[in-house]
């Protein structure tokens, strides 16, 4: 259990790093936003393998706390969110479930490709609301600062 865990937070970490970098993200930006990846991918796989949770709790739940740290230190550091985000939330993406999927449609066989296609669409959809109901709230929490002061 122990070792699965490093395992994939030392591949989320370098993963995160190799991308931001692809994105030309500001160097002050990679530690927190590889450090995110790295949290939120072992927080799917604990409770995903082995705290019986669902997958679209397991992903959805991930994003929130990814997106909540991204938020909080986007305002410490002075940036915009998105660039943190962007770069984190690259090691929860289904990639592969996506090429199971061409896999199988290869192989001519659609109930499966159907299949996979699904789940990876459900994993999208549920990191998507996760990003984006952590979005709204902050701004909603923002604004309600803005109008008191």
């Amino acid at each position: 259990m122990i070792r699965d865990l490093i395992v994939n937070a030392v591949g989320a970490f370098g993963g995160t790093i190799g991308l931001s970098l692809l994105l030309n993200a500001p160097p002050r930006s990679l530690l927190p936003a590889a450090a995110t990846g790295m949290l939120g991918q072992v927080i799917y796989v604990f409770l995903c393998r082995y705290a019986g949770a669902s997958l679209l709790f397991s992903y959805f739940l991930a994003t929130v706390v990814m997106s909540v740290i991204c938020e909080v230190a986007a305002r410490v550091m002075r940036m915009p969110s998105t660039i943190l985000l962007l770069s984190a939330l690259v090691p929860l993406v289904p990639g592969y479930n996506f090429y199971a999927m061409m896999l199988a449609l290869v192989q001519d066989n659609g109930r499966q490709a159907a299949s996979l296609g699904m789940e990876a669409m459900i994993i999208v959809a549920s990191i998507a609301v996760g990003a984006a109901v952590t979005s709204v709230v902050f701004r909603a929490i923002s604004m309600r600062r803005r109008r008191r002061a």
